[in-house]
């Protein structure tokens, strides 16, 4: 099976663990306000600058401390079509290697959060832009910043607080492999999954049509890919 070496992707994991303990300072909450917010929305307000900022990384050397850590990072970014939004991979590693990156909200206990009784789903995910024929499997690499709200004199910042780093063909194919196992199927780039009229149609043992098929709105939610060393790394954040 064509693959990063194993020692390699160590090689990747160990030049990315400076990026621990880098301070996002774009985005400062003061620490007396979060009691008027749930875990989900600070999460909603946190992705969607991750989504910004983080195929832009090298903006957040926003301090000698962090231009050193991206610095050792070695990663630059991926040129790509101009005004691609959904571009594919983020950034190229000085190793040659090429990384997809994605942020993991961690809800951090210490903070005091209007929590509800049941936690919402992580919303990373790799989208189904991400196919099997964008991916070079000797080169390709997914990276997962988990970041942490942490409270500095009063305000509360992101931090990254770990990352991993998986093998990106390995992720792919278990979460193609879960849509397939689950009746799913992909139409014109987008993956759907039999509908509930649909479910009945086959209990009777009749033939489906795409249009007993909707689209797949959970599809390539991290927490749904089942690949083991990926689950661990969730389930370890309490993700899972």
């Amino acid at each position: 099976m064509r693959k990063i070496a194993t020692a390699a992707l160590d090689a990747l994991r160990q030049s990315f663990a400076p990026l621990i303990g880098l301070k996002i300072s774009w985005l400062s909450i003061p620490n007396q306000a979060l009691v008027g917010f749930e875990p989900s929305q600070i999460a909603v307000i946190v992705n969607t600058l991750l989504d910004g900022i983080l195929p832009q990384i090298e903006l957040l050397a926003t301090d000698p401390e962090n231009a050193e850590r991206l610095k050792k990072s070695g990663l630059s970014k991926s040129p790509g079509i101009i005004g691609e939004r959904e571009a594919y991979p983020d950034y190229v590693h000085v190793s040659g290697r090429r990384v997809e990156l994605k942020g993991l909200f961690i809800d951090n206990p210490d903070l005091k959060l209007k929590r509800p009784p049941t936690r919402r789903e992580p919303s990373a995910r790799l989208k189904e832009n991400i196919t099997l024929d964008k991916i070079d499997p000797e080169n390709d690499a997914l990276l997962i910043a988990a970041v942490q709200l942490r409270e500095e004199d009063g305000y509360c910042y992101p931090f990254i607080i770990d990352i991993g780093v998986f093998f990106m063909i390995e992720c792919i194919r278990a979460r193609d492999k879960r849509l397939a196992e689950s009746g799913g199927k992909w139409f014109a780039g987008v993956p759907k999954v039999i509908s509930k009229s649909g479910l009945r149609k086959q209990a009777r043992g009749e033939k489906l049509t795409a249009r007993d098929y909707k689209k797949d709105t959970n599809f390539g939610k991290l927490k749904r890919i089942p690949y083991p060393p990926l689950q661990e790394f969730l389930r370890r954040h309490g993700a899972i």
